[in-house]
């Protein structure tokens, strides 16, 4: 019986395979005759960096007071607006964590969204070659998976040892965060 192995993938791989496909300015093809091997994949890091170095989200959110708290609550709200005033359109905030309509301040409530900050998803049209940087910022696609109800988010501090800065001793080797 023939077993099919899948690959495990760096996250460097990953990353690339997941995210850099999205844009055809990237297939080796459009490099044209004078393309050098791996080319595509500096310049898929590059701009990664680039665009990133763009988006200074916790300096955005600290601006408009809303940082990390283990006490303090916020609203999707807040956060929209923020970012959209820094960013120029509303980008995508993400959540997770309990639903707050299963918490003890939402029992009863209609309102099913997630309660803990987890991610921000900034959308734009790229002019051109998304290499080149140049882009126009546009208001998210969805709805965020947020809990809506005023002050239902909690947007936590790093406690001490939640984030990774070793390579783990054992296991794949994968983890965010080193």
């Amino acid at each position: 019986m023939k077993q099919k192995c899948k690959a495990k993938l760096t996250r460097p791989q990953h990353e690339f395979s997941k995210h850099a496909t999205c844009f055809s300015t990237f297939d080796v093809p459009c490099y044209g005759p004078e393309y050098v091997e791996h080319e595509d994949v500096v310049d898929f890091f590059e701009t990664t960096i680039l665009h990133n170095s763009r988006l200074n989200t916790y300096q955005w959110l600290a601006d408009h007071d809303i940082v990390p708290s283990n006490s303090t609550t916020y609203t999707l709200s807040d956060f929209e607006t923020a970012l959209s005033t820094e960013y120029g359109a509303t980008p995508y905030v993400g959540c997770s964590g309990t639903r707050y309509n299963e918490t003890a301040a939402g029992k009863g409530s209609l309102d099913n969204g997630r309660t803990q900050v987890s991610e921000m998803w900034y959308y734009y049209h790229s002019l051109g070659r998304p290499q080149d940087g140049n882009s126009v910022p546009l208001n998210r696609t969805g709805s965020s998976s947020c809990a809506k109800t005023a002050g239902a988010i909690h947007y936590f501090e790093r406690a001490n040892g939640s984030v990774r800065t070793t390579k783990p001793a054992h296991g794949n080797g994968t983890a965010a965060g080193y």
